[in-house]
């Protein structure tokens, strides 16, 4: 061991750890297919949120949701079923829209038109996953597709980019407008990718949906647990103490999953299922909503935020009430930079502890019977005490809210109690400057 290591306070020594840990996630992040797919199902999220209004409608007007027999608003009951439908034509098609959005971030990447590409990505999925006998397989345009759509859009949008860099393409005169020239230009390509698609799915009769979805269901039913929530939730917040955003880094990658779950949980739901009921309690996670969002910040950063606003110190009480606002509504940057959270050895340990906690508990409190399950998802900015009733429907899930908050201010107080000791020593006068 070098005697520069030796020299080293455990602070520098732990953030050497956590960056040699969040080095090789940041680039995985940053590759251009899996940067496409974070961008690209992103683009989706509007129009997932918007028919996760029009199924919160159905809820209020559908008699089978409950065990009264009865709707909440009965005027709405008889467009409950329209109201589902249209469910079915944003949520229930996610796969569909996500080939088209996926292949325009990654034609934009690879320096090639993005609406060219993002056309091909879409017409790549619709060719690859249906066929002559069943025509349009709308049925594998869900969130059971997802995968399907990843992997035919970045191929297509490769294939047609290297076809486009090698020149392979029917080229025009300079004469010739350009919007007429690209078209011509695409034919080649898209002749080829169509064509092994078609010969994939038609002649070869290779149901990649199906394929895909046995290779990856014991993945995907096995990741929705309290355990991965737990460890995903433990790398997130180690990366935000070193200044990494934790978020972005990390639970992002959890996105095709969580909407895999909460499309699947929305179905459960049309289909007469109660929201206590739902398989997934971890729906919507990686898109910055569900349970995640419901219980991380309630127990690692509004306890901050109380503590702040509540003590001896000025400049804390002051900082407290600049981040009350935007804590409410999940923004926590103020805190976590402000205080600052980020390298901070008396505050380090209860965030990253809080957060674990809060997580482990929110699981196991979701996971019960009496608590309604995430089958919409909302903006991430959703306050969560808002965010629980309004995406699971069960205003009980505020209780969790509580429950979280609670936990996470006993496990903050002796480490807090100790830092603003320190803090009053180390300024003096200062701190009531």
């Amino acid at each position: 061991m070098s005697e520069d290591t030796q020299n080293k306070s455990f602070m520098d020594k732990l953030t050497d750890l956590v960056m040699k840990i969040a080095a090789p996630i940041g680039r995985f992040g940053m590759l251009k297919p899996i940067a496409s797919i974070q961008d690209g199902l992103m683009a989706c999220m509007p129009l997932i949120i918007a028919g996760a209004t029009w199924l919160v409608v159905y809820v209020l007007g559908s008699p089978s949701v409950g065990s009264s027999g009865h709707a909440l608003i009965p005027f709405l009951e008889p467009l409950a079923g329209k109201f589902a439908w249209m469910n079915d034509m944003t949520m229930s098609l996610m796969a569909l829209y996500a080939s088209n959005t996926i292949a325009s971030a990654y034609g934009e990447k690879l320096g090639v038109n993005g609406r060219t590409a993002g056309l091909l990505g879409l017409a790549s999925f619709i060719v690859i996953t249906s066929g002559p006998e069943e025509g349009l397989a709308t049925g594998n345009w869900s969130a059971s597709g997802l995968f399907v759509a990843m992997v035919t859009s970045l191929l297509a949008v490769r294939v047609f980019a290297l076809f486009i860099e090698k020149g392979f393409t029917i080229k025009l005169p300079e004469q010739v407008p350009p919007a007429i020239g690209n078209s011509f230009a695409s034919i080649v390509p898209y002749t080829v990718v169509l064509g092994t698609c078609w010969i994939i799915r038609t002649l070869l009769n290779i149901d990649l949906v199906a394929v895909l979805m046995g290779l990856l269901a014991p993945l995907v039913a096995g990741a929705d647990n309290i355990f991965v929530f737990m460890g995903s939730t433990f790398i997130q917040q180690v990366l935000w103490i070193v200044g990494l955003h934790g978020d972005n880094m990390w639970v992002t990658n959890f996105q095709p999953f969580g909407l895999i779950w909460l499309e699947e949980n929305a179905t459960a739901l049309a289909n007469g299922s109660t929201v206590f009921e739902l398989p997934h309690v971890l729906a919507a996670y990686g898109t910055g909503g569900g349970l995640a969002r419901l219980v991380i910040w309630p127990a690692a950063a509004w306890p901050l935020v109380v503590l702040m606003l509540t003590s001896k110190v000025k400049l804390h009480r002051t900082l407290g009430a600049t981040c009350l606002l935007p804590a409410i509504f999940t923004i926590v940057e103020p805190v976590i930079f402000g205080l600052p959270v980020v390298l901070n050895p008396y505050l380090m340990i209860p965030f990253v502890l809080s957060g674990v906690v809060g997580a482990g508990v929110g699981y196991a409190m979701m996971a019960m019977p009496i608590f309604g399950k995430f089958f919409v998802n909302l903006p991430w900015a959703t306050p969560p005490f808002i965010l629980g009733p309004l995406g699971t429907g069960d205003i009980k899930s505020v209780l969790i809210v509580a429950v979280v908050f609670a936990l996470g201010m006993l496990i903050y107080l002796p480490f807090w109690r100790l830092y603003v000791k320190h803090y009053q020593e180390e300024m003096g006068e200062e701190a009531e400057a």
